[in-house]
């Protein structure tokens, strides 16, 4: 390790401590944390119809679902400084086994919000979706969507969401707003996406990821302007390439969103930018991706209407550099409706669009013109 490096992780490291010893001044809790507990649960019925020269075999109806169950706790010091604690679990619905999906701490006062532990990044925390009224989210790889309608074995896509350090354990800081605006920065490790490193060996600490090291810092605002209700965000990723691992590229990610609001009316969507050369861990994915979308809100009902662009380099042109002048092209579109019938209970329908095309040119790398839908009901606790 450098100078450089060594004198970056003091300076994170100092910075940690001088903000865990700010917070920690006088700092005794008036009662001790108790969790609580909350979630959700749904389960669809999904009918899809491929591409007629999809690769896989499939069936055209499915039973999919996802469930997950939360522990939320915090306290109150006698300095103000509040104290919190999640953890998020899968329940299992669309997996054979339970899992941990975030394990996470915070502390939060007036000199803003440092979470520590198994968590996404700055720029997922800041960034916003298109309108959705489903349930299965925006984007593409990151909704469950992809469940439904897969863009194929041979087709890399990028999310205009994209969240390249997923949920490794992980630094984050959000400084207090400022007249609606809010500046935060993360620092991950190489661990892998699971939050945890690999078997350890002898006085070393495995790393178990694509890169040596990641960081993150995003600008976001919220506020109303004219009775207009504004979100917006803009961030960036930078991990630098793992050359034990023999990916040495080093690769970087711009992030922008935004979302208007009025009258329940919404409209808004994001924009993602990979640049990610041939020697990295992201070399396929390296390119663009956008979504736009608008929704409408009543009472118990929403509608939304929304589309998805990706376009990226492929797999294949990284390890065939000759083989230029085309991409894995994805257009995705999709429509969304929502009734509420009860503190909790939401019925939802989806229905959409995909057409997935690989730059090899091949119709079985891809799938095009497939179609598919669900119908689904939904249990928040």
């Amino acid at each position: 390790m450098g100078g450089k490096e060594i004198m970056k992780h003091h300076l994170l490291g100092a910075g940690a401590l001088a903000l865990s010893a700010a917070m920690a001044t006088a700092a005794q809790a008036s009662d001790p944390i108790r969790l609580k507990l909350g979630g959700y649960m749904e389960y669809w019925a999904a009918g899809a119809s491929q591409g007629d020269d999809y690769a896989r075999p499939v069936n055209n109806f499915d039973i999919q679902g996802d469930s997950q169950i939360y522990f939320m706790g915090k306290t109150t010091l006698d300095n103000g400084i509040e104290v919190g604690v999640r953890v998020q679990t899968s329940a299992g619905s669309d997996y054979n086994d339970p899992f941990v999906q975030r394990s996470y701490a915070w502390l939060s006062g007036a000199y803003g919000k440092a979470i520590f532990g198994k968590y996404r990044d700055v720029v997922w925390l800041t960034h916003n979706y298109a309108p959705e009224a489903s349930h299965l989210d925006s984007g593409l790889g990151g909704s469950d969507f992809y469940q439904i309608l897969p863009t194929g074995d041979g087709v890399r896509a990028l999310d205009p969401n994209q969240k390249p350090t997923n949920y490794a354990n992980k630094f984050l800081y959000l400084t207090p707003k400022v007249y609606g605006f809010q500046l935060g920065a993360s620092f991950t490790p190489s661990n892998n996406t699971s939050g945890d490193d690999a078997s350890a060996t002898s006085e070393t600490i495995a790393k178990d990821a694509g890169f040596d090291q990641a960081w993150a810092t995003a600008l976001s605002y919220g506020g109303t302007l004219g009775g207009i209700g504004i979100n917006a965000s803009v961030g960036y990723d930078y991990m630098n390439g793992n050359r034990d691992a023999g990916t040495p590229g080093d690769v970087h990610n711009f992030q922008t969103s935004a979302v208007l609001s009025y009258r329940g009316v919404s409209v808004g969507g994001g924009f993602n930018r990979m640049v990610a050369p041939g020697d990295s861990f992201y070399a396929a994915r390296d390119g663009y991706a956008w979504e736009a979308g608008v929704g409408y809100g009543e009472g118990p009902y929403m509608v939304s209407l929304a589309y998805v662009h990706s376009s990226t380099r492929g797999v294949n042109t990284v390890a065939y550099p000759n083989l230029t002048g085309a991409d894995d092209a994805v257009d995705f579109y999709r429509m969304g409706a929502r009734y509420n019938i009860g503190p909790g209970v939401d019925l939802w329908g989806a229905l959409s669009y995909l057409n997935s095309e690989s730059h090899t040119g091949k119709k079985a790398d891809g799938n095009e013109d497939a179609i598919g839908g669900a119908d689904c009901l939904r249990l928040d606790f």
